[in-house]
């Protein structure tokens, strides 16, 4: 049995991979055995108190991995580092950092310690993304456009919080290629903000917008070619979290086929990019 621990308790993805893992066994061979709720009072959070452990000091030599999933990129490194260099593998949750500084750091302990750092958004999977990746694989994507929600004046660094999901898909659809000299030119009305970007010489578009009183707005992607325009809902479904789950597991499993670091850096330096025009 592989035991996993979390770092984390005030996301909801804590509820749900506790769900996905432990209620409905949709990872054979895996459990979370202890959830260190460093963000949240663990009664407030409904956790079980059999899995409740006082510090993510805690974790080590009590589970196989570890998931860090508090809401605050900024916080992830600190947490995170501790455990690569206890030798765990770690899944940090989207944002992997809200700095390439920080991104770096982390690729550094895991690299120094012999073990894995994985970061995935839950965009980069729906089909929706997919199909557009295969356009830009045939190179027949002319622009991309993804529209989501995001609020700079979010509490857990800003536009960093959900605005990297965007990020995260474009870099999916189009790879790694010029992140590092991208451009990123800002609109920001108080009511939106629009930025654009290219990246493998294709321009992408993205649109950030505040929640509000009916909620968030689901995310959208438009693939524009010389054909015309393939707008649709990224739909991610009720388990959007298990595929992300399925390639941590796997990535553990065979270290050598983990992620790239640009993939890893590539959605940070754009964020932080992002962030500073903002500023």
């Amino acid at each position: 049995m592989r035991r996993i621990g979390i770092v984390g308790a005030e996301s909801s993805h804590t509820g749900e991979l506790l769900r996905l893992v432990n209620d409905e066994h949709r990872l054979p061979g895996a459990r979370v055995v202890a959830v260190a709720p460093v963000d949240v009072d663990a009664r407030a959070a409904g956790l079980d108190p059999a899995l409740v452990v006082g510090s993510p000091d805690d974790l080590v030599g009590a589970v196989d991995a570890a998931l860090v999933l508090t809401r605050d990129g900024a916080t992830h490194r600190a947490l995170a580092e501790p455990l690569l260099a206890a030798g765990l593998p770690v899944w940090v949750d989207k944002p992997f950092a809200t700095t390439v500084a920080d991104a770096r750091a982390m690729i550094g302990s895991a690299r120094r310690a012999g073990t894995v750092v994985w970061s995935r958004s839950a965009l980069r999977f729906p089909a929706a993304v997919r199909r557009a990746a295969g356009l830009a694989a045939r190179g027949e994507l002319r622009h991309l456009q993804l529209v989501g929600p995001a609020d700079p004046a979010s509490p857990y660094s800003g536009i960093a919080f959900y605005g990297i999901h965007q990020l995260e898909a474009a870099v999916e659809v189009l790879g790694t290629t010029g992140w590092a000299e991208a451009p990123m030119a800002v609109q920001s009305t108080g009511q939106v903000v629009v930025a654009g970007t290219r990246l493998a010489g294709v321009p992408v578009t993205c649109t950030f917008v505040p929640a509000g009183a009916g909620g968030a707005i689901p995310f959208h992607l438009s693939a524009v070619t010389a054909e015309g325009v393939a707008a649709e809902v990224v739909d991610l479904g009720r388990d959007y979290l298990l595929p992300a789950a399925e390639a941590f597991v796997a990535a553990c499993a065979a270290p050598a086929t983990a992620q790239p670091d640009d993939d890893l850096l590539a959605p940070v330096g754009l964020v932080e990019r992002l962030g500073a025009a903002l500023r």
